[in-house]
């Protein structure tokens, strides 16, 4: 595992990447990786799986975090797709900030797991992990960032997404819901 920096705002760095941010060693890449998750996505045998991908042209083994939903703590590979990503808009409009994702080369499996999973309700989960290229014991940045995938384009050889941040203005509120069963001094007598 990485040696970390001390937190600010909840965020923790790795020693390489606040190396890296601030001289930016030829030897060192900062890698994005990207691990999309959903209930309905089935390895050949059915065993529940996750997509993961990495920007770049080589694929990768590298260790996930120990509070991973899928294999935490174990290394496992990242398949080289290579993507092209561009950060939210700037602005107060009061919408929920998204990026906007394109994975080039996606192969048939790929577009027929997504298509199960855009056919439910539940949301694709994305996390994206950055990884210095000379330590893939642990993500090089945590909590990692985790998302949900909105407006999914599936073509014959890419996907189109737009993976969203929380977003607490479309929450009600209270999220309690109060009922009669749970709290008997709330109905008229």
């Amino acid at each position: 595992m990485p040696s970390y920096q001390p937190a600010i705002n909840g965020v923790k760095v790795s020693a390489a990447y606040a190396e890296a941010m601030s001289s930016a060693p030829v030897t060192r890449v900062m890698q994005s990786t990207y691990e999309l998750n959903h209930s309905s996505f089935k390895d050949a045998n059915g065993n529940p799986e996750s997509i993961r991908i990495v920007n770049d042209f080589a694929d990768i083994t590298a260790t996930l975090e120990a509070t991973a939903p899928m294999n935490p703590g174990a290394a496992v590979v990242f398949t080289a797709l290579p993507c092209t990503v561009s950060g939210p808009d700037e602005g107060d409009s009061g919408v929920a900030q998204a990026i906007s994702i394109t994975i080039d080369g996606v192969s048939g499996e790929i577009s027929k797991q997504l298509d199960y999973a855009l056919g439910t309700t539940e949301p694709v989960k994305v996390l994206e992990r950055i990884y210095a290229s000379d330590d893939y014991s642990g993500p090089a940045q945590l909590p990692v960032l985790e998302m949900i995938l909105r407006n999914v384009n599936v073509g014959d050889v890419s996907v189109t997404a737009q993976p969203t941040f929380f977003d607490a203005s479309n929450n009600t509120f209270p999220r309690i819901e109060y009922s009669k069963a749970e709290y008997p001094g709330l109905s008229a007598r």
